[in-house]
C-alpha cells in the first residue's frame, strides 16, 4: 500500500518452477511475465500442444490460485528458431518481431492459444501480446481465441493484454483498447525505440537510459488517456527501487520484477507518497 493508501501489485518474471517457488516465497502477488521464449529456444523441433500445456503447468503451479500473465512467443531479431528458417532482414529489430512474427506463422500462434485455453481453466490466465502496434495485432489473437474456445468448452475465456513496447502502441492506447482488455509496458523496448537504440548495441549505450523524462511522459499519457484501465510494467524500470515513485505516480498500478527484488520494491511502494487509482 502506498502511502495514500493505493494498493499496487508487486508481481514477479518468471522462466521456470523454481522462480515461481521463489516468487511466491517472496510474497509475490502473482506471475506478471512469463516468457515462453525457452519452452521453444533449444529445440530441433515446435512443442506440441499437450508439451507446452505441461510445461507451462509445471512453471505456474507454485503460483496456483494468483493471478499469472504468460507472454506469446516474442522472437525475431536477437532470438532465432533453431527449427525455423528466420527471414533475413537488414533491421531485424524493426522488423518481424512478437505478434508479427506471430502472424506470420499462424500454426505457432494456434497452438500456444490452444495450450493457454486449456490452462485457463486450472489458472487466473492473463495472455501478453507481445510487439503490438496497431489494433489489428490484437484482433488476430482475439479471432484464433474465439475460434478455438468455439469448438470445445471452456470455464474462463482469458483476458488479452497489449503489450506497450513502442511509441505508436503508447498513442494510440485507446484504439489498442477496443480490442485488449489490458496493457502492459515492457519499458526495455520502448527505451529502445523511443530512442532508436539497440539496446544490443554497446555503441549506443548513450541513449539507452529507461529512467528518461521521456518513458515517464509517454506512461502518463496513457493514463491521462485511459484512466480507467489499470497500468503494470514489467520491464527492467520495474526494478529499480529509485523509480516506483515516479511509476505509481504516472499510474501503474501493477509491477513485475524478478523475483528477488519482490521485497525491496514492496518497500519502495509503502514510501509512495502518491498514486493515481483507476476510475
Amino acid at each position: 500500500m502506498t502511502a495514500n493508501g493505493a494498493r499496487i501489485a508487486v508481481l514477479a518474471n518468471v522462466g521456470d518452477a523454481e522462480d515461481t517457488r521463489l516468487a511466491v516465497e517472496n510474497g509475490a502477488d502473482g506471475v506478471g511475465l512469463y516468457r515462453l521464449e525457452q519452452v521453444y529456444l533449444g529445440r530441433q523441433n515446435p512443442p506440441s500442444v499437450e508439451e507446452l500445456y505441461e510445461e507451462m503447468q509445471e512453471t505456474l503451479e507454485p503460483a496456483k490460485g494468483l493471478p499469472v500473465y504468460v507472454r506469446l512467443l516474442d522472437l525475431g531479431a536477437d532470438k532465432p528458431l533453431p527449427f525455423l528458417e528466420m527471414p533475413k532482414e537488414r533491421n531485424p529489430s524493426l522488423g518481424q518481431r512478437g505478434i508479427r512474427f506471430l502472424r506470420e506463422h499462424p500454426e505457432l500462434l494456434r497452438t500456444q492459444m490452444e495450450a493457454l485455453l486449456q490452462l485457463s481453466s486450472d489458472f487466473d490466465l492473463h495472455i501478453l501480446v507481445p510487439m503490438v502496434t496497431l489494433p489489428s495485432d490484437i484482433e488476430a489473437v482475439n479471432q484464433v481465441l474465439e475460434e478455438l474456445a468455439s469448438k470445445g468448452a471452456t470455464s474462463s475465456m482469458p483476458k488479452i493484454g497489449a503489450m506497450v513496447e513502442t511509441p505508436a502502441a503508447a498513442l494510440t492506447a485507446p484504439d489498442i483498447l477496443k480490442c485488449a482488455d489490458f496493457l502492459s509496458f515492457g519499458t526495455n523496448d520502448l527505451t529502445q525505440y523511443s530512442f532508436a537504440a539497440d539496446r544490443e548495441n554497446e555503441a549506443a549505450d548513450v541513449y539507452f537510459d529507461d529512467t528518461h523524462d521521456v518513458l515517464f511522459r509517454l506512461i502518463s499519457t496513457v493514463h491521462e488517456d485511459i484512466p480507467k484501465i489499470p497500468l503494470s510494467v514489467c520491464g527492467e524500470l520495474a526494478g529499480r527501487s529509485e523509480a516506483a515513485s515516479r511509476l505509481v505516480k504516472c499510474g501503474v498500478t501493477s509491477l513485475s520484477v524478478v523475483p528477488t527484488l519482490i521485497p525491496a520494491i514492496k518497500e519502495a511502494v509503502r514510501s509512495c507518497g502518491e498514486a493515481h487509482l483507476p476510475g
